[in-house]
């Protein structure tokens, strides 16, 4: 099941690869021009992708986190709901090939984890991974975070905003 995760994100990576220049002057994408009539499937895939990734990452650095609605999300290859994917464009020197994984950034409320955040760059793309527990008192990142679940499949450019974009608690709300 995990290999058509992969693969879909390997379709968009060079999709987003080939054509990135026209995509930052536009500042978006259409996922249909990738993939066709299964967009919506395969838009599902790639975020499950980049959730099987996170799952690896928060395991990987020891966070605790309840990761039911992760397993059932992958195994009914179903939209995990609390997760978005941001793309941005990175900006390094000229002629630098940069391929990065961030560390993730998390916000907890005692034990209880409410958000993490996640970034993987392949130059000059960068996603950012971001979960958001229902209800939490937390504010998503700036630029326009995409779920696969949405009617429209136009991707826009985020901002990038450093390695680990850090997550703020909303003022009315503590953490």
């Amino acid at each position: 099941m995990t290999d058509c995760y992969a693969a879909a994100w390997q379709r968009l990576s060079h999709y987003l690869q080939a054509h990135w220049r026209d995509i930052t002057v536009r500042g978006s994408f259409d996922l249909s021009k990738v993939f066709g009539n299964d967009a919506a499937e395969r838009a599902v895939d790639v975020q499950l992708f980049f959730v099987a990734r996170l799952v690896d990452r928060l395991q990987a650095e020891g966070i605790a986190v309840d990761l039911d609605s992760f397993a059932a999300a992958l195994r009914d290859r179903a939209a995990h709901p609390e997760v978005t994917l941001l793309v941005a464009n990175v900006r390094v020197p000229s002629g630098r090939l940069l391929l990065h994984d961030s560390s993730v950034s998390v916000l907890r409320s005692g034990d209880e984890v409410q958000s993490a955040l996640w970034k993987h760059l392949a130059h000059p793309v960068a996603i950012k991974v971001c979960y958001l527990r229902t209800g939490a008192p937390v504010r998503a990142p700036d630029g326009f975070p995409w779920h696969p679940t949405r009617q429209r499949k136009i991707v826009k450019l985020s901002p990038y905003e450093g390695d680990t974009q850090p997550l703020v608690a909303r003022r009315d709300l503590r953490i």
